[in-house]
């Protein structure tokens, strides 16, 4: 008895066909049946790569032996914490006969072939037998060197219509938005057509999970006479048989029509199509794979490129406004995902007035953030257009949100413009989280503010303006609510109390950066390895009073 010990993975299997070959020429089998027992072999093992339990592929050990049981030559799989069997293989695959038994450590799978002398010519060595024998490993080949999904399409279909010697083929695949519905993916001679399962030839086939030998389509009462009619092709006879995939999941139906030579399909093509679907269902899941792979990395690169353009349109060069000497302004965007809904912005109006908004839209991701693209790019040009009044600004806003927006998205919003000669603040405030002044002292003050609905959720709603006052020295301190949501292990809030702690912890000489870098390092120990839930904004402008010798800036 020979034996050889192998890992489950894909880089065992040369391997293991060296085995097989080496075992198979000590037996005494001749070529032909030692070529179609490695192919036996290598569709038991790829189908088993497929069927293994653990994430990531099978991690599980392989026993090779080559036994003798009687007249008969045996490969035998054992598998070594794997005791699933192949619901997808076939009984037979051409002359070798499959066995599979599960037991408590493993399964074990039997490839039994007769054993006969080198001299004796097999049956397998008929013309026919050794041409689909080729065919197969042909079949093998050419699918093992296709990746792209539409190219391998293509690939399958033009190798079961030359492997059957039949006119013309059909690949159905199970619709990923209607999996009740098959979808022709490649139809030699027609357009899409579209077969609902139990209906038709190919829905039968699909429902069923069985091969279906059709020796004279008219003759059939399921066949559809309506394609022959709209294509001009006559349809003889049909094999129509199910693409089976790992765990047992349907992947689609292949059909063949009309035999050459006037011949319907026999039970031998039905087995020789049966072996060719093993092939195709092993390349279709590996080519899927690798697409939903590369459409990954496509939206990962585009979700890559939207954070890009989406931090680009805040501003990000700090010290900011450095025209102003009277303000010292910094900011900082955290979203939950690669992009997110949050927004704030500040910019000069005239020479004597700074406007600043902080927003949190209603949702999160891409959706979100070209909504908060809309309302950054509303605000400021209404801001613009009407600088005597926020409150007529946000009125304006407001009013455009609702006429553009069909999903219904609104955003909380807290904006202001600051006079930088007195230090007040006049500001509306839409649903917002309250702010805090930060004195020069080190003391905390929460902001009692003058509240407004949320914005793009009532037109020509008319929103009220409130009023605050900042002394030299004085940090107004705004964020979103992802700050104040921000959850450690244990479910607990960071709050609005935590915000005001660690804004008095700072010390009396920190400035803007400081303030809210001291509320970014608190969140991180807060949250530690939770999941960060919403984006997180932080705006400070801090005033330091016009001086004296102050000479404005140009316009």
């Amino acid at each position: 008895m020979d034996a050889i010990r192998l890992s489950g993975r894909r880089d065992s299997l040369k391997s293991l066909q060296e085995f097989v070959r080496a075992a198979s020429g000590e037996f005494g089998l001749n070529d032909d049946s030692t070529g179609e027992l490695i192919l036996a072999v290598e569709e038991v093992f790829a189908s088993r790569m497929f069927h293994g339990k653990k994430e990531g592929g099978p991690k599980y050990d392989i026993l090779a032996e080559a036994l003798l049981d009687g007249n008969d030559f045996v490969i035998q799989l054992t598998e070594n914490g794997n005791s699933s069997c192949p619901e997808a293989l076939p009984a037979r695959t051409g002359a070798i006969v499959l066995q599979h038994e599960s037991t408590a450590d493993g399964s074990v799978h039997r490839l039994i072939v007769r054993r006969r002398p080198l001299s004796e010519p097999a049956a397998s060595t008929a013309p026919d037998e050794r041409r689909k024998l080729q065919t197969l490993l042909t079949v093998a080949e050419s699918l093992g060197r296709e990746i792209q999904l539409d190219a391998l399409l293509k690939l399958m279909v033009a190798e079961v219509t030359k492997a059957m010697m039949a006119e013309r083929s059909t690949l159905f695949l199970v619709d990923r938005e209607k999996p009740d519905e098959l979808v022709s993916r490649v139809a030699e001679g027609a357009k899409e057509i579209r077969v609902p399962f139990g209906v038709g030839i190919a829905g039968t086939t699909a429902r069923n999970r069985e091969t279906i030998n059709v020796p004279d389509a008219y003759q059939d009462s399921r066949f559809n006479q309506a394609f022959d009619k709209s294509s001009g092709f006559r349809t003889r006879n049909i094999l129509s048989t199910p693409l089976i995939g790992s765990n047992n999941r349907l992947i689609g139906v292949v059909q063949v029509l009309n035999k050459k030579g006037g011949e319907a399909f026999t039970r031998e093509d039905e087995r020789f199509l049966d072996s060719i679907c093993v092939h195709f269902a092993i390349a279709l899941q590996r080519a899927e794979m690798v697409e939903a792979y590369l459409r990954s990395q496509v939206v990962a690169k585009s979700l890559e490129l939207a954070r890009e353009i989406q931090m680009g349109l805040v501003p990000r060069d700090f010290p900011a406004l450095p025209d102003f000497p009277e303000i010292d302004v910094f900011a900082a965007i955290v979203p939950a995902l690669e992009v997110g809904g949050d927004l704030y912005d500040f910019f000069p109006l005239d020479r004597d007035r700074i406007c600043f908004i902080i927003g949190d839209v209603s949702d999160k991701g891409i959706p979100a953030a070209l909504f908060m693209a809309m309302v950054r790019a509303t605000f400021k040009m209404a801001a613009i257009t009407a600088p005597e009044s926020i409150a007529l600004t946000m009125n304006r806003v407001n009013q455009s949100l609702c006429e553009s927006n069909p999903q219904g998205m609104f955003v909380t919003a807290f904006a202001g413009i600051l006079d930088l000669r007195t230090g007040r603040v006049d500001y509306v405030d839409a649903g917002h989280e309250p702010p805090f002044i930060r004195s020069a002292d080190g003391t905390v003050r929460k902001v009692d503010k003058a509240g407004n609905i949320v914005l793009g959720v009532l037109p020509d709603y008319t929103f009220a303006c409130g009023e605050l006052h900042l002394a030299t020295g004085d940090n107004l301190v705004l964020y979103t609510d992802g700050v104040t949501e921000a959850m450690d292990a244990g479910q607990q809030l960071f709050g609005a109390d935590r915000v005001e702690r660690t804004l008095a912890s700072a010390g009396p000489t920190a400035d803007s950066e400081a303030a809210v870098r001291a509320l970014l390092e608190d969140l991180r120990v807060h949250v530690g390895q939770s999941h960060q839930s919403d984006d997180i904004t932080l705006l400070a402008i801090r005033y330091l009073g016009r001086p004296t010798a102050f000479t404005a800036p140009e316009a």
